[in-house]
């Protein structure tokens, strides 16, 4: 027994599941957008998190020139969960500490620095004494050393330290790149090796490092602890690449990145509701007789307002758990593809995770988007007369349509027969102005279009993010590098030819260095690091587009021609310029955007040709060789080259700080390509949807127009042609509203930063045109085939 006119709902929606079947599929699919996007950026959080770990640390806070006295107070801090003491002796590697002939640096640690560095001892154990010492995982080889083994310590005054090595372990990007031994020694031990070097009784000034509990206000700790023990800004330092994926980085193009995040975030919103809006306004108008009989057995507006949205949340019961279920297999499958294509990177990533922020997002923007896209189809549903119970389902009288033609008088018809000739044809302006008779509905399907143009748009603009911000994918990114002892250009090309027989070996390139070079810029005197670039080099700068102007091919015309690097600061050079240094004037051809060499804020990078170089500076060899390396490469093959050039250089293996960034650069692009990928798919069942369901709405007409002599040709380009007027609009306003965003977005996230400028997109932008184009040709051919396959009479009665 029907207590109320919600009753219905249920008993409606099983007798007529078909009809509901599309709007069912957008809830689903716009659940699964949101759910998906959310998940997948949950997942990469996640994932950048793990690297941004593994290469910093899992450390928040380091504080400088901290009392013993107030890091004990620190420690018993309910926000802080570890703490450790650190320091290290011969950072930057250029004191004469040396362990078997290799440079060396010694880190004085608690064991809870273990902890806070992610430091795994693959042997071993933490040092139980004074003379006992961790070594890098790498050290073991090269010093063919053993757990138990005594190695000595070479002290820049020539003293000799004997250690007992207790574990191996704790692998990082510094000791592979510069080819150097790093020891681990407990704080003590490294205090007596402090006195001892310094020649003083005081100890080193040690950092305290702070990783803060799980649940705190991180950033809240920071001012509470900065404020309480009366710390100046230079006394702390955080781990940006941390805080800012944890959400608490104060820094400013870290902060523009959260405002680029919330302005995606509500263009999807944006999507959502407008794709179920556009779905559920097309039901609406396919049942307007059934609203009429409710209004002819007494319901009023506000009954049918709320039947409405009633009926919109009793869909969401069951498209909200499909289209989370959709997202999260979809998420597991991206998971289980990274652990695939860098399965030591992201070993610790569970293929099976489950993001329960994106699912709750999918789940709360899923309501908010019915609830929102049921406002429009409500008040239009309450409109509804009972007279249009009597009068059926049709909008718009059939007579209107022919009414100009049929009421033409004899002089019109003869002067058309005569001299005028048609615009178009007939079925053709019937099918514009289906599409246009409806202004409200006509903007909302264009804008719906536009929007998913607008979304690909947005996120593509990532892509170039993505591009600038990952460097181990430059084309000149080395494997190992052989560098000249003493900076200078002591390394004969012949060096380069035997490396490059070697196996493994893709590629040798040099580069030549000339370094702190006097230059008048601008009648202002600076330091200038003049370097060279083979032609490999310059191939490299002109096909990746490196290039921000000026012009590459003068670099090797006779002449003192140079490159100069754009500055972020704002101190780049001009093309034309002509720059005064020691070793004579040379003129600025060409801005590059990108250079494996970073010069420091005082020293202006100028790039030349080989034969430039070593005209102006008489030199005749190079200061580093880069090797490309083979991807089926071996140790042996690296070990081999080692061999080959001696313990006479600089020997640096970047193999591992590459494989860390190229995990980083695969999980990136593998989410914002499935950012993509969605959006493409979304805009394609979306558009093929509206049309469906706007043809749909209107049968009863169709069927009419064929009961008067429409052919199914004529009814196939009329439909076309009502999609060709949605998608022409669409596209125009896709491009006026996503153009000025995708400009937007390239210029905080990539201009403001590495002053790359922004060009139209067209490969992305001739995409996503193309895919709305094929998209609304696709969405004719079945309602197409349906009215072919159907009687007239049948089409009438279609409800």
């Amino acid at each position: 027994m029907m207590k109320s006119y919600l009753s219905l709902i249920p008993a409606y929606a099983r007798v007529h599941k078909k009809q509901n079947r599309m709007t069912l599929l957008c809830i689903i699919f716009s659940v699964f957008l949101v759910t998906a996007i959310f998940g997948m950026a949950d997942m990469e959080i996640r994932s950048q998190k793990l690297q941004a770990i593994t290469r910093y640390g899992n450390w928040h806070i380091q504080i400088k020139d901290l009392s013993e006295e107030d890091a004990v107070i620190i420690a018993q801090r309910p926000d802080v969960a570890v703490s450790s003491w650190y320091n290290v002796l011969n950072y930057r590697l250029k004191d004469d500490y040396f362990i078997g002939g290799k440079r060396a640096a010694v880190c004085g640690i608690e064991p809870s620095m273990l902890t806070l560095m992610e430091y795994d001892l693959t042997e071993g154990t933490f040092p139980e004494t004074d003379r006992q010492i961790i070594l890098t995982e790498a050290s073991k080889e090269i010093l063919d050393a053993e757990l138990g083994d005594t190695i000595a310590l070479q002290t820049p005054d020539g003293n000799y330290l004997a250690y007992t090595v207790s574990g191996f372990g704790m692998d990082n990007e510094i000791a592979m790149k510069s080819d150097a031994i790093i020891g681990f020694l407990p704080l003590s031990s490294f205090q007596s090796l402090y006195h001892s070097v310094n020649n003083t009784a005081e100890d080193a000034d040690m950092v305290y490092y702070i990783q803060f509990s799980e649940h705190c206000n991180i950033r809240s700790a920071i001012k509470d602890i900065q404020a309480q023990f009366g710390l100046s800004e230079e006394q702390i330092g955080e781990n940006t690449a941390l805080l800012g994926l944890l959400g608490f980085s104060e820094d400013s193009y870290v902060t523009g990145l959260y405002l680029i995040a919330g302005v995606l975030f509500l263009l999807v919103l944006t999507a959502g509701v407008l794709m179920v809006a556009s779905s559920m306004n097309s039901n609406i108008a396919q049942r307007t007789e059934f609203f009429g009989l409710l209004r002819c057995l007494g319901a009023d507006s506000r009954q049918i307002r709320r039947f409405v949205r009633m009926e919109a949340l009793n869909w969401c019961k069951t498209a909200i758990p499909i289209g989370v279920l959709l997202s999260v297999v979809t998420i597991w499958g991206l998971c289980g593809a990274l652990r695939y294509l860098s399965s030591m990177y992201f070993s610790d990533m569970p293929v099976f995770g489950v993001s329960l922020p994106g699912i709750l997002a999918g789940i709360l923007v899923g309501l908010i988007t019915v609830l929102l896209a049921a406002r429009s189809p409500a008040k239009k549903a309450a409109r509804v007369s009972p007279v249009t119970a009597v009068t059926g389902n049709t909008e718009v009288p059939i007579t209107g349509f022919w009414s100009k033609s049929s009421h033409r008088n004899p002089s019109e018809e003869s002067s058309q027969k005569h001299g005028s000739v048609q615009i178009c044809h007939i079925e053709t302006s019937l099918g514009v102005w289906h599409a246009l008779y409806r202004k409200k509905n006509f903007l909302l399907m264009s804008f719906s279009f536009a929007l998913s143009i607008i979304l690909f748009l947005s996120f593509f603009a990532a892509t170039a993010f993505m591009n600038h911000a990952i460097t181990p994918l430059r084309p000149y990114t080395p494997d190992l590098s052989i560098v000249s002892p003493d900076s200078s250009c002591s390394l004969r090309p012949e060096l380069a030819a035997r490396i490059a027989e070697c196996p493994g070996v893709k590629r040798v390139y040099g580069r030549a260095f000339a370094y702190d070079v006097p230059a008048r810029i601008k009648e202002q005197e600076k330091n200038a690091m003049l370097f060279s670039y083979d032609l490999q080099q310059l191939n490299w700068a002109e096909e990746y587009h490196y290039l921000l102007d000026g012009d590459l091919s003068k670099l090797t015309e006779d002449g003192n021609y140079v490159l100069g690097v754009h500055d972020a600061a704002g101190q780049s050079l001009e093309v034309g310029q002509v720059v005064h240094t020691s070793l004579g004037d040379v003129t600025v051809v060409g801005l590059l955007s990108h250079c494996p060499i970073d010069g420091g804020s005082d020293t202006q990078r100028l790039i030349c040709s080989e034969d430039t170089f070593w005209r102006l500076t008489g030199e005749s060899g190079y200061t580093i060789f880069d090797v490309q390396m083979t991807r089926h490469a071996t140790d042996e093959d690296v070990n081999r080259i080692r061999e080959l050039v001696g313990d006479e250089v600089l020997f640096s293996d970047q193999r591992l700080s590459n494989q860390d960034s190229r995990g980083a650069y695969w999980a990136f692009a593998l989410f914002l390509y499935g950012f993509l990928t969605v959006i493409v798919l979304i805009a394609c069942f979306h558009i093929i949807n509206s049309i469906s369901m706007s043809t749909s709405a209107r049968m009863r007409q169709y069927g009419a127009m064929r009961a008067i002599g429409m052919s199914c040709g004529q009814f196939t380009r009329m439909l076309g042609a009502e999609a060709a007027a949605y998608a022409f609009c669409g596209c125009v306003l896709g491009c006026a509203f996503g153009l000025p965003l995708h400009w937007f977005l390239f210029d905080q996230m990539v201009t403001a930063r590495w002053g790359t400028p922004w060009t139209i997109p067209y490969g992305a932008l001739a995409l996503i045109l193309l895919v709305v184009a094929l998209a609304s040709v696709a969405a004719i051919l079945r309602p197409a085939r349906q009215i072919r396959r159907m009687s007239i009479t049948d089409v009438i009665h279609s409800q």
